[in-house]
């Protein structure tokens, strides 16, 4: 299943669930959501959305210069659906975004039980683990 291209107020719902549980529906809401560079994409089983993911772009703190850097956020698959590709799917269309708008470093801050995910799409860490939010986030980048 190919993800498509959604407003942004379609990918708020499942990244409130997976990302955001417990918290007002307004947690959902990133920085740079509305920016119309970003890009929202999902993918739906059913008429359902069972994973989203975010790019805009923005350079990564240590390196402030990279203003082809994009930065990958929201990133959720529902519970349920984990492991049958449609995260993959989400970080593939997301790099094809940002290669198409002219991007070459994409970086995140993934939560550390995400990082073999990312490591299998070709990510490195850089730099400490650090708590964000109450959870345990390292970054991550890759050159595209």
């Amino acid at each position: 299943m190919r993800p498509r291209a959604v407003e942004v107020e379609v990918v708020r719902p499942l990244r409130g669930e997976v990302l955001r549980a417990g918290r007002p529906p307004e947690a959902s809401v990133l920085p740079a959501d509305e920016d119309p560079r970003s890009h929202h994409l999902a993918v739906e089983v059913d008429g359902r959305v069972v994973s989203v993911g975010s790019v805009l772009p923005l350079p990564p703190p240590w390196a402030p210069e990279r203003t082809d850097a994009w930065r990958i956020r929201g990133m959720a698959t529902r519970d349920g659906q984990r492991g049958r590709g449609h995260g993959g799917q989400i970080l593939l269309g997301l790099l094809e975004a940002v290669t198409a708008a002219g991007g070459h470093l994409v970086w995140c801050e993934a939560r550390v039980g995400a990082v073999r995910f990312y490591e299998r799409a070709g990510f490195a860490t850089v730099g400490e683990r650090f708590v964000a939010e109450g959870v345990e986030h390292i970054a991550m980048w890759r050159e595209i």
